[in-house]
């Protein structure tokens, strides 16, 4: 043979490509053919796939966004418990996780300062009741008005010094220890702190104990500062703690950005009358927010990848016979894809696409179902 002719061969032959086979010795071609082509499931299949499928519409999407929170005392139901003067502690009757009533005694504390404004309560109280049991008309207008206004003053003091009404009452009975004083529960509650000791010299202002009402507690959430969310008084949030889901509302929005974490906190108010959360507890806080206006768009589960990476629906033509269509993705909401590329009204698979596109590829890669 001539080298011409065989030159000719190897041309002729390079000039038609050979096509890619499988396993079973169908081609790519073939393959991709059929992997794009449609599929027919009996009814007993549907059943076992739990596949349903819904008619695409344009809608409101309502979704949830998510931010990180955590458990906070309520403010308005908390009361923090201090000295208003320098004073030695001398017994204590609370600890941590104790149920107190309001009114009820939580410290013995003494001051020397308090000593001495009793004292004098105690000379303006015999004054005062001296002048009343002569009359006005005795002692005259003057002095009248000066004891009155004298123990008004002195009885003030030990108020404002923390001493309660009826222990005021108490210092004019001979057993009362002058210079002694009680720290009293403004609310009923719960104490979640006790930051002290018995003979500890406290300076005023201190925190000795916070009690706490934990019927209604506060959740923080933070949102990036980016975040583009209306979020308005009275709205319904959901907050999840330890798998654990609460019913919750926004009560106060932050309008400035945390300058180390660049977040804005949005306060929620939560229901605890059964004592399940706790301050300082993590929470997971989800939003539900509406889109804003109506918009074409499936859940995760109806929108799959096709084989050349492209998303995809499956569309139900005729009962229990689906073909892939191709979708572009125009943004996410949640669980909601919104997408575009296929007409409103187009009935598709809701539930069990995964199965429906495992079903076409055994078909494109086998099609004689070897």
């Amino acid at each position: 043979m001539s080298v011409k002719p065989l030159y000719a061969a190897i041309a002729l032959a390079l000039s038609f490509p050979v096509m890619a086979q499988d396993e079973h010795g169908h081609d790519e071609k073939e393959r991709t053919h059929k992997e794009s082509a449609g599929v027919e499931l009996s009814s007993k299949q549907l059943s076992m796939a739990d596949i349903t499928t819904r008619t695409l519409q344009t809608q409101v999407i309502e979704y949830p966004v998510y931010a990180p929170g955590e458990v906070v005392a309520n403010d308005f139901n908390s009361y923090i418990v201090s000295p208003r003067i320098d004073s030695t502690v001398l017994k204590r009757f609370v600890s941590i996780g104790d149920h107190v009533e309001k009114g009820e005694p939580l410290a013995t504390l003494f001051s020397a300062t308090i000593a001495e404004a009793q004292s004098q309560y105690l000379v303006t109280l015999n004054e005062w009741q001296r002048v009343q049991s002569l009359g006005e008309s005795t002692v005259g207008e003057k002095r009248f008005v000066e004891a009155k206004n004298a123990f008004t003053s002195a009885q003030a003091k030990l108020k404002a010094f923390g001493m309660s009404a009826s222990d005021i009452k108490r210092l004019s009975k001979a057993d009362y220890p002058v210079g002694e004083y009680q720290l009293t529960s403004e609310i009923g509650g719960i104490v979640v702190s006790d930051n002290f000791k018995q003979g500890q010299q406290v300076n005023a202002g201190k925190h000795l104990v916070e009690v706490l009402q934990e019927e209604t507690l506060w959740v923080n959430a933070r949102l990036p500062g980016s975040a583009d969310l209306n979020v308005k008084f009275g709205d319904a949030v959901t907050v999840s703690v330890d798998n654990q889901r609460f019913a919750a509302k926004v009560i106060q929005e932050g309008h400035t950005i945390d300058h180390t974490t660049r977040t804005r906190t949005v306060r929620l108010a939560v229901n605890n009358e059964k004592d399940q959360l706790h301050p300082g507890l993590f929470a997971d806080v989800y939003f539900s927010v509406k889109s804003d206006g109506s918009v074409l768009a499936v859940k995760d589960s109806a929108l799959m990848r096709a084989p050349d990476g492209d998303w995809q629906i499956f569309i139900e033509h005729e009962p229990g016979k689906f073909e892939p269509k191709k979708v572009e993705l125009v943004d996410e909401k949640g669980p909601w894809k919104v997408i575009r590329g296929v007409k409103e009204g187009t009935e598709y698979v809701d539930n069990g696409a995964f199965f429906v596109r495992s079903q076409i590829a055994k078909g494109g890669f086998d099609p004689h179902n070897h």
